[in-house]
């Protein structure tokens, strides 16, 4: 498309007439001049976003048609197909004879690129002045003067009026798809009479491509801490005395190479290293036995809510001690 190279030559364009030639308050055109020309410098430095909200800002002060083929370049370069068919759209109606031939059918081929990317939805409510928004941007009440141009891809509509619960509808349209879209709000006092939360919002019946699909509410899920601290009690334990039981045997060396060498003191540190050897072994083992129950509660979504809105118990797990032994106890 020829939207990012002909950028540049719009921007010296409108840089040097239009905005100052408007009948507008000499504070508002110093203004909608500054805008403009912070915009160009943002889209050079390939900010687009910044770039759309400057050219948005000066068009407000001071509506320039020309000011439209720069909104509508930004509009490409962040992907928002449907924003920039609308604003090379208007910029032709608005422009009329004062654009220059070339720039109108260089204009008029990038509209027919963006048409194959956007999708109409007819979309209506079973109640008007519905609030609309389309991925977090407000769009108007309901009912709609014209279908909503959208940019092909996955789009989030959002529904809202007083005393109704807000409706979430996420739909995927390609290009040049044409969607029928009804939204059913729900009244918020009736809902909850009839036991739904307040805010819950009833599941659609997709019969078509394109068609609205909820999204699943969220269950609540909580990691079992617990047996993941008794894990890392276990770990830590074990490196303890696994770091002892090499002193030791480091000390029992020291006593089998001493000349002469000390009987007792030779059985002493030999019983040492045995003993720490052994308590290393068992809590590592009991380190990964609880490490992998930790694992597999977390997994399973251990200290979720159930269905009838009660926390779950968790397994009841408990260490035993025994001579030369540590034993897991424990229910499942």
């Amino acid at each position: 498309m020829s939207i990012p190279r002909a950028l540049s030559l719009c921007a010296a364009l409108v840089l040097s007439a239009p905005l100052g030639a408007l009948a507008q308050p000499a504070d508002k055109t110093a203004e909608a001049d500054a805008r403009f020309r912070r915009g160009v410098e943002l889209y050079n430095e390939a900010d687009y976003i910044a770039a759309l909200t400057e050219f948005r800002r000066a068009y407000a002060l001071a509506p320039a048609y020309q000011v439209l083929y720069n909104i509508a370049g930004a509009c490409y370069q962040i992907r928002d197909y449907a924003c920039s068919l609308r604003a090379f759209e208007r910029y032709l109606a608005d422009g009329g004879a004062h654009i220059a031939g070339d720039r109108r059918a260089d204009v008029e081929r990038d509209i027919a690129v963006l048409r194959s990317r956007v999708a109409t939805v007819d979309l209506s409510t079973s109640v008007p002045g519905v609030e609309l928004s389309v991925d977090d941007v407000p769009v108007g009440k309901t009912p709609l003067a014209e279908p909503l141009l959208l940019s092909a891809g996955r789009r989030r509509i959002v529904a809202e009026a007083p005393g109704r619960l807000a409706v979430v509808r996420v739909i995927d349209v390609a290009g040049g798809d044409h969607v029928q879209l009804r939204i059913e709000l729900p009244d918020a006092r009736a809902a909850r009479g009839d036991g739904e939360g307040a805010g819950s919002v009833p599941a659609p019946s997709p019969a078509q491509p394109g068609a609205a699909v909820d999204r699943a509410p969220r269950q609540n899920r909580s990691v079992p801490v617990l047996p993941w601290i008794a894990t890392g009690a276990l770990a830590a334990g074990a490196a303890v005395s696994g770091v002892l039981a090499l002193g030791a045997s480091a000390d029992l060396e020291d006593e089998l190479e001493a000349i002469p060498g000390d009987a007792q003191a030779i059985k002493r540190e030999r019983s040492r290293t045995a003993t720490l050897a052994l308590t290393s072994d068992l809590l590592t083992g009991a380190a990964v036995l609880v490490g992998g129950i930790s694992l597999y509660l977390t997994l399973a979504g251990g200290g979720s809510e159930r269905d009838d809105g009660k926390r779950a118990s968790s397994p009841s797990i408990r260490l035993a001690f025994a001579p030369a032994s540590l034993q897991l106890v424990g229910s499942f």
